[in-house]
């Protein structure tokens, strides 16, 4: 083999291998500075004495709470007929305000109308028998007077007074069946009269037609819904229900399902404000009505509701509002950020810094929760410093450094 090849080869392997190590060594030395620095913090961290951001429990005062609720009516009375027939006119569609007994609609029967004029005639009919049933009495008992008469003088058979005084018995009788009979028919007359006026379909009370179910020439019968779906469904599902639907929406109804925590601060009277969604900065004014003194077993809320005006108009049933009421405190109560307060297995607690600056896990009972904090009902007393975002590395007894949050963690 060639020398100076040979010497070129070895060079050349030399000059790779020093560019390897140089290599080895740019790549290792920054990996084991890091390592060692890390080593460093990570010792730092378990022997050095670990910094908490620190806050003392407030006092509890008033504070606001919204719950959502919907909007309904005053009043609202859906109308059902009470006779059977034909709408004949309409005279109110949805959106219509109308007038306590104003006409909304008119039903034709024909049967009711004939069988009012038949009862009438029955009435008149059973009238007249009447009157010649008292006719046949007062001729029976003129009778029986002479006989009774003629009987004192024993000028007439003691047979033929016997058949005066049965005469005017049956003609009592027969009296008495008559009045009862034109007593039937008047009542059956009355009754007719009722449902005829039943054709006529008017509002209950002053409002607005919300609903309108049938139209001219739909078939009604009394007591039962239509189901004239192609006028103006009742719902969404096409469920069929009355003639109309009135309610009066110059004053408005909202009922809220209030909490048990704070079920004994709401009291008949107590203001509110009623706020639309997507209009919140023009909330109404208004008050707790009444309440229902009782909380559901099944959701532990309390029934609550609020009348609020609406002259206007503006607001609809059926809305989705917010209702905001100013809570106040019930009893000595300390509030708490939220993120203060520890539910584990071990219970509810807090994280407290005693002296020393010793951390301390103490129980305490919550009461309210507000979101952002929680109002503790037991076991602090105002005077302690708790840690306002413990985390699962801090241990009972542990020594920590108090910070406040204009500090620095460093």
């Amino acid at each position: 083999m060639n020398p100076i090849r040979t010497r070129t080869m070895a060079g050349l392997g030399g000059v790779i291998l020093c560019t390897f190590l140089v290599l080895l060594v740019v790549g290792a030395v920054p990996r084991i500075r890091a390592s060692r620095n890390l080593a460093a913090a990570a010792q730092s961290v378990r022997t050095g004495v670990p910094g908490v951001y620190i806050v003392q429990p407030q006092r509890a005062l008033e504070a606001e709470l919204s719950l959502a609720a919907t909007t309904q009516a005053f009043r609202d009375a859906t109308i059902y007929a009470r006779t059977s027939g034909y709408i004949s006119r309409r005279l109110a569609d949805i959106g219509d305000r109308v007038r306590a007994g104003q006409l909304l609609a008119e039903i034709a029967s024909p049967e009711i109308d004939q069988q009012l004029k038949q009862s009438r005639a029955d009435l008149q009919q059973s009238e007249r028998t009447l009157e010649q049933q008292q006719a046949t009495l007062d001729l029976a008992r003129a009778t029986m007077t002479r006989y009774q008469a003629a009987d004192a003088e024993s000028a007439v058979a003691k047979e033929a007074v016997d058949q005066s005084v049965a005469a005017v018995k049956t003609a009592q009788a027969a009296v008495a069946a008559a009045q009862a009979n034109v007593q039937s028919n008047t009542a059956n007359v009355q009754r007719l009269e009722e449902l005829t006026s039943f054709e006529r379909v008017v509002a209950p009370f002053a409002g607005t037609v919300i609903q309108r179910n049938v139209d001219v020439g739909a078939l009604i019968t009394a007591g039962s819904p239509t189901n004239n779906t192609a006028a103006a469904p009742s719902s969404v599902s096409g469920t069929p229900s009355g003639l109309f639907e009135v309610a009066q929406v110059d004053a408005l109804r909202v009922f809220i399902n209030v909490p048990q925590a704070y079920a004994p601060n709401v009291k008949v009277g107590l203001p509110v404000r009623v706020s639309v969604r997507g209009r919140l900065m023009q909330p109404v004014a208004g008050t707790v009505t009444r309440t229902a003194n009782a909380l559901d077993p099944g959701t532990r809320t309390l029934l609550t509701e609020v009348d609020i005006p609406n002259a206007s108009h503006e607001l609809l049933p059926g809305m989705f509002v917010y209702v905001a009421f100013t809570i106040g405190p019930s009893g000595t109560r300390w509030r708490v950020p939220a993120t203060a307060v520890l539910f584990d297995a071990s219970g509810t607690r807090v994280l407290t810094v005693g002296r020393g600056n010793v951390l301390h896990f103490q129980p305490v009972v919550v009461g309210r929760d507000f979101g952002d904090s929680i109002d503790i009902q037991a076991g602090l007393d105002g005077s302690a410093t708790i840690v306002k975002q413990p985390t699962v590395s801090l241990q009972e007894g542990q020594v920590v450094r108090p910070m406040t949050s204009g500090q620095s963690g460093g």
